[in-house]
């Protein structure tokens, strides 16, 4: 048995199997058409609520399922291995209900929590901005305090969800500002549909098709003062507190993909005959694979463990930075080396496997690329 299998409770397993079992029934026969259409996958997030796979980190009280961080991670690697984009629809969605769950207001949280965790109120983070990355000194956009509430004006930029979520969480800088610190706080606001001054600009990307994500233009759209969500300038803390779970979980997206793609690179390996034998019988082919499970394997012993350490609370960064670089670089690797097991067949369309390897793309740039998650760990080894 090995130490991640070992480290697993009976709940813990539960979890994994309902995720199996929803990747199976649901997610991989749609995941063809999500890929062909790009289009939002609403019924499949709903599928998962009704299931109980979007509540595995919410309070019971309000419609989740209580379960820890490594019970998410377990489920949303198994649903990554049938789609990318699903599992990060999912990611995103989760880490707008965190907050939320653990800054909200009473009202707040039954407002929102338990429609969350069905699946009928998608949610979305906005931070980034288009020239402020997410640094909380140069976010510009403005939330404008008056006597009815706030009137939010702005840009952002890459929101997971955006424009097709119900609720967006907005980052955004008090004005007037208070009299110390920078005032950044966050706010909910209910989905752009006939919401005056809330226009959402979709972009299209080479990957993670059917995952909506693209730039969002606020101008003076009105909230009142119930949509201020924890206090006042303790916005961007608010965003980030939960940064080193959310890359965990990027990590366990990419040993998904990986093992999906390693899974059919086996499969082929054992099937396709050329010289009168399986190709798996020559000795290129066997050191593919040798390098591919390796990877895969050290990949996912680095996520399960940040995983089990933010689970028994106490995650740290460098740990969570190791494993979500180290496991989006596999997530390359796995997928690229998987194509070449195939051959030309590899390169063809009608193969989920260009599919893989699109998806992984991204997850070595989302979430702090992979030149910032080796500059964080390098700087925590060496105490700078």
């Amino acid at each position: 048995m090995s130490l991640i299998e070992s480290a697993l409770t009976d709940e813990h397993r539960e979890i994994r199997d309902r995720a199996a079992s929803f990747a199976t029934e649901v997610v991989e026969p749609a995941a063809d058409r999500i890929e062909r259409t790009d289009e939002f996958p609403r019924e499949v997030i709903e599928e998962a609520g009704d299931r109980g796979l979007l509540g595995i980190l919410l309070p019971e009280a309000y419609g989740g399922e209580g379960s820890d961080f490594l019970s998410y991670c377990l489920a949303i690697e198994r649903i990554a291995e049938a789609s990318g984009a699903v599992a990060e629809t999912i990611q995103g969605h989760t880490f707008a209900a965190l907050p939320v769950a653990e800054f909200g207001t009473d009202d707040q949280k039954e407002r929102y929590l338990e429609p969350m965790a069905r699946g009928e109120t998608v949610g979305s983070m906005l931070l980034t901005e288009p020239d402020a990355g997410s640094s909380p000194s140069e976010l510009s956009t403005v939330a404008a305090a008056d006597d009815e509430g706030y009137l939010l004006s702005g840009e952002k930029a890459f929101g997971t969800n955006a424009g097709v979520a119900d609720l967006h969480l907005v980052v955004a800088r008090k004005r007037p500002a208070p009299e110390e610190g920078h005032g950044v706080s966050v706010f909910l606001v209910p989905g752009t549909d006939d919401r005056e001054g809330f226009d959402f600009e979709r972009v299209e990307y080479m990957g993670m098709r059917g995952h909506v994500t693209g730039d969002s233009t606020l101008s003076d759209v009105r909230v009142g003062d119930d949509a201020l969500l924890g206090e006042v300038g303790r916005g961007f803390r608010i965003a980030m507190g939960t940064i080193d779970m959310a890359r965990t979980g990027l990590g366990a997206i990419g040993t998904g993909i990986a093992r999906a793609a390693f899974d059919d690179a086996i499969a082929y390996a054992g099937d396709r005959e050329q010289g009168g034998q399986p190709v798996g019988n020559y000795q290129a082919v066997q050191v593919l694979v040798a390098d591919m499970d390796a990877e895969l394997d050290g990949a996912r012993h680095l996520v399960y463990d940040s995983a089990k350490r933010i689970a028994d609370g106490e995650g740290d960064t460098r740990t969570s930075s190791k494993a979500k670089y180290v496991a989006s670089e596999a997530a390359e690797f796995v997928t690229r080396n998987a194509i070449q097991v195939h051959g030309g067949k590899g390169y063809r369309t009608d193969l989920p496997l260009e599919r893989y390897y699109r998806d992984a793309k991204i997850l070595s740039i989302i979430g702090g690329t992979t030149e910032i998650q080796k500059t964080t760990v390098a700087g925590e080894a060496l105490g700078l």
